[in-house]
């Protein structure tokens, strides 16, 4: 077995071969699209990086990203595949959304936390019914949970259309008291605010719990044996229960910093499955925390840089959505890039010729 901090190592290096040999293969579809690939990259960093706006858009995708992520890596150490991030989102924006608008207007050292704590109770007892199913009657995750998201977006409509309707043109909410809103970061126009500096605190809450405390010892392992975590006194389906209780609320608090930091108020289809993005930068990097905020700030780059190498090139940013699926593709077969294997395999041949070119 090797030691952790070189099974660490080389995941690392696995990975990156993998996003250069994706980035190669997105060069060559822009090359027989017609176009020129390293006029396409730095338009696409510009598009992402240059000017205040950019990197202000970038910031507030990478925002979301960033926290549904970490919420999704606590469910995955359990082997819970949760997929119902995008529906705790929905429920956690409009429940923090009602509060910032029904609730007396009151100071934002106040209503702000309040909205954003309704928005975490609201996911996590979202998600407590996928967490249920799966740890008391051992029902696939995959498939409640997804399901989970349409009920989630169904119910965010009725509300938004019916009790909590602004009557405008739009199906929308009232806005939230002004006290409700974060503060913006100094990137205007874009619409990146303070909601960067929760993400990061949701991160490192998250990196901590995982590997620094008792309840983080737990749910390493009950994945790999509940039995025995059983017979050993850990009550591995309340820890499953817990942990997807407290994903979803990280879920709801994404939705909550969507609603408080950007949009002032809650709007019909705002998201568009943008808590996936959170999950696919979790599958990015194996469920690796360290990495975790770097392939959250590469999904969030992709999102907003795409849009500038449209605007310059003519590359069209539609084949952005080509580069994270064959990212992802490549990483799922990390194996393939092991390159001691590779090394051995070149040595071994090296010396097989040699010894085949002596005895000519």
């Amino acid at each position: 077995m090797l030691p952790n901090k070189e099974k660490n190592y080389e995941s690392v290096i696995r990975i990156a071969i993998a996003f250069a040999v994706s980035v190669v293969a997105f060069a060559v579809i822009i090359f027989i699209c017609g176009h020129d690939p390293l006029d396409a990259f730095y338009q696409m960093l510009r598009g992402g990086f240059a000017g205040k706006f950019n990197f202000g858009s970038t910031i507030e995708d990478f925002i979301l990203i960033l926290i549904v992520g970490s919420g999704y890596s606590l469910t995955r150490r359990i082997g819970y595949f949760n997929l119902g991030l995008e529906g705790c989102l929905y429920i956690g924006a409009i429940f923090s959304c009602a509060a910032g608008f029904l609730l007396p207007e009151l100071p934002a050292i106040v209503i702000i936390p309040v909205c954003l704590t309704v928005s975490m109770i609201a996911g996590a007892l979202w998600s407590a019914i996928g967490g249920a199913m799966k740890a008391f009657l051992n029902i696939n995750e995959a498939c409640v949970t997804i399901m989970l998201n349409y009920v989630a977006i169904s119910l965010t409509d009725y509300l938004l259309n019916n009790p909590w309707s602004a009557h405008s043109a739009a199906p929308e909410t009232p806005h939230v008291q002004a006290n409700a809103m974060l503060p913006k970061l100094p990137l205007a126009p874009s619409r990146a605010s303070t909601a960067i500096f929760i993400a990061f605190a949701v991160y490192a809450f998250v990196f901590f719990l995982t590997f620094r405390t008792t309840f983080g010892f737990k749910l390493r392992h009950v994945a790999d044996n509940p039995r025995f975590c059983e017979a050993v006194g850990i009550r591995s389906k309340l820890i499953v229960l817990a942990t997807v209780m407290l994903s979803g609320a990280f879920g709801g608090l994404a939705g909550g910093c969507e609603i408080l930091g950007v949009y002032g108020n809650f709007i019909q289809n705002f998201s568009m499955n943008s808590a996936f993005n959170g999950i696919i930068a979790c599958l990015l990097v194996r469920n690796n925390l360290k990495l975790l905020p770097l392939s959250a700030l590469f999904i969030a780059f992709t999102r907003t840089g795409a849009s500038g190498m449209e605007y310059y090139t003519g590359v069209p940013s539609a084949l952005i959505d080509t580069v994270v699926p064959i990212l992802v593709l490549f990483v799922a077969m990390d194996r393939l890039f092991d390159y001691k294997k590779l090394w051995g395999f070149l040595r071994h041949k090296k010396k097989a010729d040699a010894a085949v070119g002596s005895n000519v």
